[in-house]
């Protein structure tokens, strides 16, 4: 047992008091944080991205575009061999080149366009299943080998 010191007081007993509140104290914050632990997902992008409804149609969009440039490169070809004079033809490679050229340029930037709007959809549909879920964190499963709550398959539902 512990004696008392010529004031009456206990250390023995005040260190153990001590011990004891730091030990439930560190219990409760740990239990409070415990509840508020990161909570991650993994999500598989190459089969959203493949399932995506506006992925596909920007794709079908870009492969007619592709196919109106190659149908405008086969027309100029055909006029500028058509063309006797070597000047005429180098005149006339030069207004369609530059006229293909414009309507690529175009194609390109409404391309572009449409795939960031396209990709921030796909962000903001990720964000809405992880967020309903509880869920902090959203990594592509190609980067995690184990752990995380798939959410593929919820987000691919929504993307269809």
């Amino acid at each position: 047992m512990s004696k008392l010191n010529e004031n009456g007081v206990n250390y023995g007993l005040v260190g153990l008091v001590a011990v004891l509140a730091a030990v439930i104290s560190s219990l409760v914050t740990y239990k409070a944080t415990a509840s508020n632990s990161m909570k991650f997902a993994v999500i598989d992008l190459p089969r959203v991205v493949a399932a995506s409804k506006d992925i596909a149609a920007l794709k079908n969009e870009r492969e007619t575009q592709l196919q109106d440039l190659r149908q405008m490169t086969e027309e100029a070809n055909k006029k500028i061999k058509a063309e006797s004079k070597d000047e005429a033809r180098k005149k006339l490679s030069e207004q369609y080149l530059a006229e293909i050229n414009g309507k690529k340029s175009g194609y390109d930037k409404v391309y572009v366009s449409a795939l960031q709007a396209a990709d921030q959809k796909l962000n903001d549909t990720i964000n809405s299943v992880a967020q309903k879920e509880g869920l902090n964190v959203v990594l592509n499963k190609s980067f995690v080998v184990t752990g995380g709550t798939d959410i593929t398959e919820s987000v691919v539902d929504l993307v269809k």
